[in-house]
């Protein structure tokens, strides 16, 4: 199994609905022992959460075979919620305790979906891609 990792970020933190872009790195290595990354950039109206689970899922998307997948923002959230509530909430159908559909329940999801065929794994913090992917999407804001 390929050990994959995903590297995403956004270009605005905003927890309210904003048009936002956001970007990505996936990083693996081929069976060679070489190191392969392809990027990917998109544009997306919603809440910092649900710009990053975007960004996931289209490098997940990506994927052709079953992977252990490490995925690296700075979200610190949505980290968590990989970690410690992904399973939970979809035992309980994604609903909360009250009942009520969990925010960004379509993204979640799909993810949960994901990581039915890959191992899914998520650490928060800073990562080597971190400020190459925020100049890139000022580039290309600039260039739009």
């Amino acid at each position: 199994m390929y050990e994959v990792h995903i590297y995403v970020e956004t270009d605005n933190i905003s927890p309210r609905p904003t048009n936002k872009q956001y970007g990505y790195v996936l990083e693996c290595r081929t069976a060679a022992g070489d190191l392969r990354t392809r990027e990917g950039f998109g544009r997306f109206c919603g809440t910092y959460n649900r710009v990053i689970l975007r960004g996931i899922i289209e490098a997940m998307n990506r994927l052709n075979q079953p992977c252990e997948v490490h995925v690296h923002t700075a979200n610190d959230f949505v980290v968590g919620m990989i970690e410690r509530n992904l399973e939970h909430w979809a035992a309980e159908g994604f609903l909360t305790a009250k009942g009520t559909p969990v925010a960004n329940r379509e993204e979640w999801e799909q993810l949960w979906k994901m990581a039915q065929t890959h191992l899914l794994f998520a650490d928060a913090g800073r990562h080597a891609y971190y400020d190459w992917l925020l100049s890139e999407m000022e580039r290309r804001k600039l260039c739009s």
